[in-house]
């Protein structure tokens, strides 16, 4: 079956039908047709982001793609479970806009390099590297860029995403220089966290599709990996309050942002990383 987790580039290969499923739900995926483009661009992207980047439903997409390979019966989808999954833009962004100067912004349009068949993220990358500790790196696309905000998210990048007609503009900054932009992704040193130490790195897990307990082990398997470097990002479907007193009891520290009705994004850190 093909699920929200696997990569574009595994499903094209396992089942090449599926491309025909893409190409008619969305102009978007139109640049797949591109050989040099799938093989660049395809490995680093996932269903539900491929999703979330045209605009989709992800489970009617989902649906589609798992009954052109003949894997599910249409009972296994019903209407009223079908939700919509799309990313929902900012448009109102007048206030952060106002708090940026332009002397600030450093500009990469990477549409005429996608449309020349190349893969833009080497450019970006390098834009990324040149950057100064005040700088805010505003980048131009066709489509969201949602695989780079995790990306950036390691370097402690976070961002704000504005939708201009056909154009996406998305703004990256040092996650401590707005703290109060409204931005759409948890930054490795959340204000909230009043951190001591550099954070280095981020895990992130998805335990949305996960029935009890299986989510609440999920968490616990992984806490593991979690140092005072490190931080979990779980993403969930409700707010975790049995996981709370385990953490606690473990030396960890959570921090819940709800997202919308079914999406809360929990940020768990170990204790010595958030004391001062």
């Amino acid at each position: 079956m093909i699920t929200r987790e696997m990569k574009i580039s595994k499903m094209l290969e396992s089942y090449p039908e599926t491309l025909d499923i893409l190409l008619k739900t969305s102009s978007h995926f139109n640049k797949l047709k591109n050989k040099l483009l799938r093989k660049a661009l395809a490995p680093r992207v996932n269903v539900e982001q491929a999703a979330s980047i045209a605009g989709v439903d992800l489970n009617l997409l989902l649906f589609n793609l798992n009954k052109v390979i003949n894997s599910i019966s249409v009972s296994q989808f019903e209407p009223q479970n079908i939700k919509n999954n799309m990313t929902k833009i900012d448009d109102s962004a007048t206030d952060f806009l106002k708090s940026i100067k332009d002397k600030d912004i450093v500009t990469l349009d990477v549409r005429p390099i996608i449309d020349s068949g190349k893969d833009p993220f080497t450019d970006i990358m390098a834009k990324v590297k040149l950057l100064k500790d005040d700088d805010i790196f505003l980048l131009i696309n066709s489509f969201e860029p949602i695989p780079l905000y995790s990306v950036l998210g390691k370097k402690h990048f976070d961002h704000k995403t504005i939708k201009k007609g056909d154009e996406f503009n998305v703004y990256f900054f040092r996650d401590d220089k707005l703290p109060n932009s409204g931005s759409n992704t948890v930054g490795a040193r959340d204000n909230e966290l009043n951190t001591e130490h550099e954070l280095e790195n981020v895990i992130e897990i998805d335990v949305r599709e996960l029935e009890p307990p299986e989510p609440m082990l999920k968490v616990l398997e992984t806490l593991s990996k979690v140092d005072e470097r490190t931080v979990l990002v779980v993403h969930h479907h409700r707010e975790p309050l049995m996981l709370y007193p385990k953490l606690e009891e473990r030396g960890y520290k959570a921090i819940c942002n709800k997202i919308n009705e079914n999406y809360f994004k929990v940020v768990i850190l170990k204790e010595k990383a958030v004391e001062k």
